[in-house]
């Protein structure tokens, strides 16, 4: 199946979160070349779909929780003229999403748009990269497409505009995720931000969101204690403008953890278990990933993954 070649209104539908709407960075950039003088619409969390302006032609950003986007999820009936509206002149849309959703381009199609296809969000089954699974669907649609590193624009700001001295050579860690197992132990990070802020003198920046409230206390007065920094729920672009600035960064399974590869930190130490690196970590040459040890037969678990191991690495780069 191949696509039209005439589009100038091309929405793209991706509902996920930060890490995964820039795992499919690569996919939006091959169909953005495909494409180039279309305007390109996101629909999914306005956050994460912002950081990519100045990366991809994005004409706009609509919130894909809203309410105007009901009738699509409604297998029948007439459908809403505010969404009729909403979508004309739309001339592609392609939805992201983990398993195909048929009803759902269906109804796109029967709202006005020309052409409506799916793209895997997420592997299922085997071992390839996301990014891999994503060139592989939009080569049967007509498009050339690459598993590679993705890139986001952006004016490079100063340690100072950040509110940080300019000698500074950052650490920036990131100790949370939205789950519990994907998360290294935050004594270990702390161990890690002690030893090179005082043997390499860097200038440690927690960043902490939302999962890391309960911790966020102890984390402030840690910091405080070591003239260390933390950033809580800051914007992302902000972190984002930090994290291209950032000497090494360390974290676990999260969307920071692409997000500071996208953004061009200069070293990227990626704590991986007990999901798979080879379908989710970040793609880049400046990406190191760690894995725990794990016996025969048993599941990997973060806890195994030594301190000492990690700042045996993290020293490397230095």
């Amino acid at each position: 199946m191949s696509l039209a070649g005439n589009v100038r209104n091309l929405l793209v539908w991706h509902q996920g979160a930060l890490g995964d709407l820039l795992l499919a960075g690569p996919a939006l950039a091959a169909v953005s070349r495909q494409y180039p003088g279309a305007r390109l619409i996101g629909v999914g969390q306005r956050g994460p779909w912002r950081l990519l302006a100045g990366t991809l032609p994005l004409a706009a950003v609509w919130d894909g929780g809203g309410a105007v986007w009901a009738g699509l999820f409604q297998e029948q009936g007439v459908l809403p003229l505010k969404l009729l509206e909403r979508l004309a002149g739309i001339d592609l849309a392609l939805v992201f999403s983990p398993r195909p959703r048929p009803s759902l381009l269906a109804r796109l199609r029967q709202s006005g748009v020309a052409q409506a296809v799916w793209v895997p969000s997420f592997p299922e089954g085997g071992t390839d990269h996301v990014a891999t699974v994503q060139a592989r669907r939009l080569g049967e649609l007509g498009i050339r497409a690459e598993p590679a590193p993705f890139r986001l624009c952006f004016l490079p700001p100063t340690l100072e505009e950040l509110g940080l001295p300019p000698w500074a050579s950052i650490l920036a860690i990131a100790p949370g995720s939205s789950s519990s197992p994907k998360n290294w132990p935050l004594s270990h990070y702390y161990e890690i931000a002690r030893a090179l802020a005082f043997d390499a003198g860097l200038k440690v920046v927690w960043l902490a969101g939302p999962a890391e409230e309960p911790v966020l206390p102890y984390l402030q007065g840690l910091a405080v204690a070591q003239e260390q920094v933390v950033w809580a729920n800051e914007p992302l672009e902000r972190v984002a403008r930090l994290l291209s600035l950032t000497r090494v960064y360390l974290g676990g399974d999260s969307g920071i953890t692409h997000l500071a590869a996208a953004a061009g930190a200069h070293r990227v130490v990626a704590l991986f278990g007990p999901t798979d690196p080879r379908m989710w970590a970040p793609l880049g040459d400046q990406v190191t990933v760690l894995t725990p040890p794990a016996g025969a037969g048993q599941v990997a678990s973060l806890a195994d993954l030594s301190a000492a191991a990690v700042l045996s690495v993290v020293r490397r780069f230095l």
